[in-house]
């Protein structure tokens, strides 16, 4: 598996062009400047950089530092001191939660644009539930991610990144985000309406994919509840969902693609090693817990 990883990760780095970048857009393009590294979507540089991620990429080569540096500066907002595509969206959770999960595996951040980020979060993340809890602030004419129900996959993002900031370099202030971020994706019980519990919250979030770029799945979501040791037993159905869909050879199906850059990522409807790797991880963590109401 570690060979097979690498030899993907070397046809990656392959593609880079003279600056260390991929899929750049022309200045002529509709969503130059204020999308660059960002589209064509799944393809461009910042979404490579997490593929990279996701097939843990050695943290420490080189050919990672400059076109990471590039995307950082580029999307960073100084004003607000978030990562941003300028008006559009503004701001956006899953945007800033994938930023910060590059800037935390790939130089054990958080450095100070993740801080910033983190204390921008901390202040003004919103929770809602289909109806609006706290008093509106002034981001929720962004009703994209901030309307009546909460952008599931924001708050996914951002307990993402947090997952890959060391304990000792966690505030109290982020430690409470994370306890709300995982309060809210518990009370969902992980991929569940928090309404109709048999009805699967997100269209197509049932069906396993890799790798986890924005709309990931509910095994992306146990694995950062792994991560940050959660034991509770509104994790069991996804859990049991989970195990459901292991084949009697004991692997699991790619089930959803993201237009990916590296056809050997796998083809739908077949074994998928990667999806087998991180579902194996997960259930050997939890069948060595008792799950607690």
């Amino acid at each position: 598996m570690t060979e097979y990883k690498q030899s993907i990760i070397e046809r990656i780095f392959n593609n880079q062009d003279e600056n260390g970048l991929w899929k750049v857009i022309s200045k002529t393009h509709k969503y130059y400047p204020d999308y660059l590294h960002y589209v064509p979507n799944y393809k461009a540089s910042l979404w490579t950089l997490i593929l990279l991620a996701e097939l843990e990429c050695d943290k420490n080569d080189e050919r990672i530092r400059k076109p990471l540096e590039i995307v950082k500066t580029h999307l960073f907002d100084e004003e607000f001191g978030i990562y941003s595509l300028k008006e559009d969206h503004f701001p956006i959770p899953c945007l800033n939660g994938n930023m910060l999960y590059l800037d935390c595996y790939f130089n054990n951040g958080p450095d100070e644009k993740s801080n910033r980020l983190l204390e921008f979060f901390c202040k003004n993340q919103r929770f809602d539930d289909g109806q609006y809890k706290e008093l509106k602030n002034e981001f929720c004419t962004n009703t994209s991610c901030y309307g009546k129900h909460t952008c599931y996959w924001g708050i996914v993002k951002l307990l993402k990144g947090i997952s890959f900031i060391s304990k000792d370099k966690r505030t109290d202030t982020v430690e409470i985000l994370k306890e709300k971020c995982i309060n809210f994706i518990l009370k969902h019980r992980i991929c569940y309406s928090s309404r109709n519990p048999d009805k699967i919250m997100i269209n197509k979030m049932d069906l396993l994919t890799f790798p986890n770029f924005y709309k990931g799945d509910f095994l992306e979501i146990l694995w950062l509840l792994k991560r940050e040791g959660i034991n509770s037993e509104k994790i069991f159905p996804a859990i049991e969902l989970l195990k459901s869909k292991r084949s009697k050879d004991g692997k699991w199906m790619l089930e959803r693609t993201m237009n990916n850059m590296v056809a050997s990522i796998g083809k739908v409807n077949q074994p998928n090693p990667f999806v087998t790797q991180r579902a194996n991880e997960v259930l050997d963590y939890y069948k060595t817990q008792h799950l607690k109401s």
